[in-house]
């Protein structure tokens, strides 16, 4: 094994896999003592009198090795008065030591397990001072550390007290035999990479230091030590079945008379049992006392319906209260039955969404405010479900799941990507680290066991697979048979035969390969991908097919998008203008990154959301209208959710005449129960509907009633059902004005009324278009083949492997120029060109008449079918910066795409060039529009442009960017949204197709071929170009 041949002996504790956890005590479920019941039942942890926060500032030193750490700055005689000062919690990299590292797989340090180099280690060293409460005098005093990276010697006063790896789970210890009356000191000694760091290679900033609550917390002699609540639910899913168990500890030395009481309220604060049981505890010893109890006609929790019972435990002696607490439990079950997971018996989906913990301020350390609004941006989307990608959460994250409703797969600390998969290389096959593989995955199920809210636990993420795995399976199996099991990995490259995982999760399965594993495979277990749609910039295209694929099949259950939030450090420019770091920011020359590949997410770091995320939020939506009958006036609406009905829903609707409302209704979808389809009638004047016109039905389900996060009003879901097509047609009217023609040598000239037309002899482009003599044109109306690279594109080398496209058009050359007269008004300018470069000849005819109308007839025919895919077919122009104000109709109001225009609705928008532009982080092709009908560009007066399809829709693109603006060329560049300046045009794109922008993966995946454009046929669109002119 590498592991072994690399280093068969440690020599160091911090790099000894045998060695994570000295004097540490054992995990257990989190909850804080109280002194007394009211106390306990408020709940508020700041009230607790056996709590002391030291949260705060801290003496800090830093140093880049940890040969040069101070050895006995832990001792009382040792004066840190100078060292600087930090606030804990942090990461330390965040303010102003070391350097923030942004790494996908490839490890931070040499790789050599379980060894970390000297060179590059960095030790951070923490002091701060406290004195206890007068009240706490007799009682053990513990203190907790709730994640500390990577691993950390603690000392108080002269006296070490022990060392703990894990850096995403508390440690514990007691302090008890080294305080003293008065000031106490504490010394943290944490090292950025110890052999722990091998298992902790997650797709993330690595980021170091005390990054979730310390605090001190005072026990009794005697004292709940831990807890096990087991809420579930009898054989019909109707009645609560309650089994608990309560581990009581006395670590004195006298023999201690106990009495336990255990009572469990429902939601409103009533008692529904109670139990009371008497123990005798001798000195030094441990007992578990255990509770039972059958409650008919449960309130029972899912997501949807997260009904909370308060369970209150009081431990008494001699009548008198030594300690309360109190945690919130949730009625439900969860496993597999016939080949899918069950929550409370039904065939839940998961629509669900990867969460790293970031902010864009403080980096790995988060807070409640952003906790709660990352909750309810992800309920405004209709997301249900959370992976904890890919560690345990803070503590608290998981009581505000239970209590707003998320579904979780609770994640252990575990990855070792850059070991590779390989039997030889993972760290999952070597017995020497079998036990910091089990121990991540069962301290995370110790301490989060009591929360609903978490229906599957999941032993980690992308670290091969082999007997360690195994071995944590049978563990977790073993001490909590309520929850299924997930590991991804499971059962591929290994010699493990057995099953050690209970769901299918591969990540970014394509479809295809799903769909053959279920249709032609033995596979029995359901599939949740664990990792799809990579939101990485302008990305998620394709998303519909998944789920199209979803209500296919029974046993393909949904999956969890990566992922949430742009991994974004917030950062300023020298002018003071705000920016989202990414990789190669921080990191100093020569110190690998991975760029902005840490940019994944559907939300930006400050919570506004990728147009991407809409889609989401359609394809997730649990409102469906499935059927319009317009000869019967109702529409079909299906229920998707799966334990409650619809009254918490308003439906509006709106029937469209051309972009405009001409009726409007609303009416509450009564009695539709969970999963059922319900026929509602629509008052629908069918007087209104006239022959010639667009007429689009509008539906809305929008939320009403009391809801913690999503306001009323809010739309959830929605649908549009065409009635009457658009008619496409050419309308231009018949005309008696002249239009003139003037030769000149480089030019065509034509006018009209006033009008006036310039086409260039040279290049045959429509290089002029003025009206009242005022020119509108900065740059001519030129075909174009492509658009600046995606984030995806560039995964899948679309830059380099389509190159020939993007010069097609500069690289041609003019075949022909000609134009005949059709009558007085009216003349047809013919342009060919031959694009040898890619064997392609391109036709372009100009019908242009005295009032300034050009008809424009464009006619790609490639002849080179080995060449790759056509980024875009268009034309683009530049128009004065003074043509912003924009309207048009077509699909919107944000940026869709082919493979990406589900959610976008056809209806009249009006904006301004300004609004169109969407910033991604890193600058690419963005501001797309599908579906168009017609669109106008004027200025302040009304004078300017109008594009109006013809036989089909067009798309467009209108920026005050260049698309080589947006381009780096064939390589990524460290380029931000804020170095753009925009430029003082409009420039305007005229397309007949653009290719999809994908989202299966990031590094390879291109889009679907039904959104791809390949140069075996030919491509024909048309569309007029017209004045507009300001109204009288």
């Amino acid at each position: 094994m590498l592991a072994i041949t690399l280093s068969s002996k440690a020599q160091n504790y911090w790099e000894d896999p045998s060695v994570f956890a000295i004097n540490k005590e054992e995990a257990r479920a989190s909850f804080v003592p109280f002194e007394n019941v009211e106390k306990a039942l408020s709940g508020e942890v700041s009230e607790s009198a056996y709590i002391q926060s030291l949260n705060g500032n801290w003496k800090f030193n830093y140093v880049p090795r940890t040969s040069q750490r101070p050895k006995d700055f832990y001792k009382t005689t040792y004066d840190v008065r100078k060292w600087d000062t930090i606030p804990v919690p942090a990461n330390w990299e965040l303010h102003g030591y070391g350097f923030a590292q942004y790494n996908n797989i490839q490890y931070p340090f040499e790789k050599n397990p379980p060894n970390i180099k000297d060179d590059y280690s960095p030790v951070g060293s923490y002091v701060t001072f406290f004195t206890l409460p007068e009240n706490w005098e007799d009682r053990e005093i513990f203190i907790y550390l709730g994640a500390v990276k990577s691993g950390f010697d603690i000392w108080i006063n002269d006296h070490k007290v022990g060392y703990s790896q894990d850096s995403k789970l508390p440690s514990e210890f007691n302090i008890t035999p080294y305080l003293k009356s008065g000031e106490n000191k504490v010394s943290v000694q944490v090292f950025q990479f110890t052999d722990g760091s091998y298992l902790e290679d997650q797709d993330f900033w690595r980021l170091s230091g005390i990054q979730r609550d310390v605090y001190l917390l005072a026990r009794p002699k005697t004292y709940i030590r831990d807890f096990f609540a087991k809420a579930g639910l009898d054989e019909s899913y109707e009645n609560g079945v309650f089994q608990l168990s309560v581990d009581i500890t006395n670590i004195g030395e006298d023999d201690a008379g106990l009495e336990l009481e255990c009572i469990l309220l429902d939601p409103q604060g009533r008692d529904v049992s109670k139990g009371i049981s008497t123990l005798d505890l001798p000195g030094k010893t441990e007992k578990k006392q255990r509770f039972a109890s059958f409650l008919p006609n449960i309130k029972k929790w899912t997501a949807e319906t997260p009904n909370l019972y308060t369970l209150l435990l009081v431990l008494a002696e001699d009548n008198e209260v030594i300690e309360a607490t109190t945690v919130k439990v949730g009625f439900r079950t969860s496993e597999i039955k016939g080949g899918q997971l069950l929550v409370n018996g039904k065939p839940i989906l998961i629509k669900g969404v990867n969460r790293h913990e970031h902010n864009p301020h403080t980096g790995h350390v988060v807070n409640r405010e952003t906790m709660i609004k990352d909750i309810e941006t992800m309920k405004r989307l209709n997301i249900n479900a959370v992976r904890t990608s890919h560690y345990p959460n803070d503590p608290l994250w998981y009581s505000l799941c239970d209590e707003y409703g998320l579904y979780l797969y609770d994640e252990a600390n575990i990855e070792s990507h850059g070991m590779g998969y390989n039997p030889e290389h993972t760290l999952a096959n070597v017995p020497e680290w079998k036990e910091a593989h089990v121990s991540r995955v069962m301290n995370m199920v110790k301490r989060d066991k009591n929360h609903p809210s978490i229906i599957v636990w999941s032993m980690g993420n992308e670290a091969g697979t082999g007997p360690n795995f195994l071995e944590s399976y049978k563990a977790t199996q073993g001490y909590d048979e309520t929850r299924p099991i997930h590991y991804e990995r499971a059962e591929k490259m290994t010699d493990v035969k057995e099953n050690h995982t209970d769901i299918i999760g591969n990540m970014y399965m394509r479809i295809p390969e799903v769909k053959k594993l279920y249709t032609e495979g033995k596979e029995q277990r359901p599939f949740i991908w664990c990792e799809y749609s990579h939101a990485m910039g302008n990305s998620n295209g394709n998303f519909k097919e998944y789920w199209d694929l979803v209500y296919s099949n029974p046993k393909i259950q949904g999956g969890f998008i990566w992922d949430w939030m742009d991994q974004g450090l917030i950062q300023y420019d020298e002018k003071g203008k705000s920016y989202w770091a990414y990789g190669g920011h921080f990191e100093p020359e020569g110190i690998y990154n991975d760029g902005n590949f840490c940019l994944n997410g559907l939300v930006n770091p400050d919570w506004s959301m990728h147009p991407g995320a809409m889609e989401v939020k359609k394809v997730y939506q649990n409102v469906h209208f499935r059927k319009l009958d317009l000869t019967a006036r109702q529409v079909f609406i299906h229920n998707d959710h799966f334990f409650k009905d619809l009254d918490g829903y308003l439906i509006t609707w709106e029937l469209m005449e051309n972009g405009i409302a001409v009726q409007r209704g609303w009416f509450t979808p009564k009695d539709i129960e969970p999963q059922q389809e319900k026929a509602f009638p629509l008052n629908i004047d069918k007087s209104k509907i006239k022959e010639g016109n667009e007429y689009l039905l509008n539906l809305h389900a929008k939320r009403i009633g009391n809801n913690k996060l999503v306001p009323m009003g809010y739309t959830l879901a929605e649908e549009q059902f065409v009635l009457t097509p658009y008619d496409f047609a050419d309308n231009n009217a018949h005309i008696n004005e002249g239009l003139r023609v003037k030769e000149r040598k480089n030019e065509l000239l034509l006018s009209g009324s006033g009008v006036e037309l310039f086409f260039s002899r040279q290049t045959g482009l429509l290089s002029s278009y003025k009206i009242d003599q005022k020119e509108l044109m900065i740059q001519p109306l030129e075909p174009t083949f492509w658009r600046a690279p995606t984030d995806n594109d560039f995964g899948n080398n679309l830059p380099i492997r389509c190159k020939p496209w993007k010069t097609a058009f500069s690289e041609g050359k003019l075949a022909d120029f000609s134009y005949r007269e059709i009558s007085a008004s009216e003349i047809i300018v013919k342009t060919k060109y031959a694009l040898e470069s890619v064997n392609a000849e391109l036709e372009i005819y100009y019908t242009v008449n005295a009032l300034g109308v050009v008809m424009v007839d464009y006619l790609f025919t490639p002849r080179n079918s080995e060449l790759p895919e056509i980024p875009r077919i268009g034309m683009k122009t530049q128009l004065h910066r003074s043509l912003d104000n924009l309207k048009y109709y077509g699909k919107g109001p944000w940026e869709n795409y082919v493979d990406r225009n589900h959610s976008a609705k056809i209806g009249l928008y009006r904006s301004n060039v300004a609004e169109q532009y969407y910033p991604y982080t890193r600058p690419q092709e963005n501001g797309h529009k599908t579906e168009v009908r017609w669109l106008n560009l004027t200025g302040e007066s009304g004078l300017g442009l109008k594009v109006t399809a013809i036989k089909a829709p067009f798309e467009f693109n209108a920026l005050h960017f260049t698309t080589a603006d947006l381009d780096p060329g064939e390589k990524k560049t460290g380029r931000r949204y804020n170095e753009l300046v925009e430029g003082d045009f409009v420039e305007l794109h005229i397309d007949h197709k653009m290719m999809g922008v994908g989202g299966d993966n990031s590094w390879g995946a291109r889009p679907h071929e039904q959104y791809r454009y390949y140069p075996d046929r030919e491509y024909r669109y048309r569309f007029n170009i017209s004045p507009v002119r300001p109204l009288n």
